[in-house]
């Protein structure tokens, strides 16, 4: 496993798919620092950082294309052949995938997050987090958040051995909830899956406080759909006739 990653991450060196997920992350903390000096927000250092962090949807998106993007190659060129017949267990390159992948986006992220932080510390201080264990959770489950998004992109990618339709259904796997209540609204069945939304459970520096307990709706859906998705994404490769 540890061998496949330093692979992975050699790889990432030299892919200019990574290079434009880099230019998103730039592009997300200019816009953020736009929106804080337009006075939208009066955030501290530390505040900033943690809303950096926990943010940055649009860089995980790119993130997401980039595994598309990597798990399609190895099957054009034909590497996934060789990778099989040097006896790597298609289990751990899975895995090695969806770890290295998202470590890149988390480190990339803490890059910006501090960067952001030290912005807002020159206007407003570095100030103090209120709530040190809702931020220690809220790190844990945007880690679970992040691998669960990856793993999908993975696992479709997998499944379609394209770069487009595996990163668009790697989009799409989230919605289902919400596309299944447009379904049944159609049939005059009006129900609520927000129990089972991912992006319904994610904590926001905003909503810090005391109260740890909605934890764990949180860490049960998005733990919930990355078993799933790995899930599916070993089946599909376990079965897969590698040519």
């Amino acid at each position: 496993m540890r061998n496949l990653i330093r692979g992975h991450i050699y790889q990432l060196k030299k892919d200019r798919f990574f290079l434009g997920c880099l230019g998103v992350g730039l592009i997300f903390l200019a816009i953020s620092i736009r929106i804080f000096l337009l006075g939208f927000t009066s955030d501290t250092g530390m505040t900033s950082m943690m809303q950096t962090f926990l943010g940055g949807d649009m860089v995980l998106y790119a993130f997401m294309v980039l595994a598309s993007n990597i798990i399609a190659e190895v099957y054009r060129s034909g590497a996934m052949k060789n990778i099989v017949g040097r006896g790597i267990s298609k289990k751990n390159y899975y895995l090695s995938m969806v770890f290295t992948i998202s470590g890149a986006y988390i480190l990339v992220m803490l890059v910006l997050s501090i960067f952001m932080g030290v912005f807002a510390m020159s206007k407003y201080g570095m100030g103090t987090l209120e709530y040190p264990a809702y931020f220690a959770l809220s790190v844990v489950a945007r880690i679970l958040f992040v691998m669960a998004h990856i793993s999908f992109a993975v696992t479709m990618a997998v499944l379609t051995q394209n770069v487009i339709t595996g990163a668009i259904f790697g989009f799409l796997v989230p919605y289902i909830p919400q596309a299944l209540e447009m379904v049944l609204g159609f049939f005059k069945i009006h129900i609520s899956l927000d129990f089972i939304k991912i992006s319904t459970h994610m904590p926001s520096v905003y909503d810090a406080s005391n109260q740890l307990s909605t934890f764990l709706p949180c860490f049960l859906v998005a733990g919930g759909y990355l078993v799933l998705s790995f899930l599916i994404g070993f089946q599909r490769l376990k079965r897969q006739d590698i040519k």
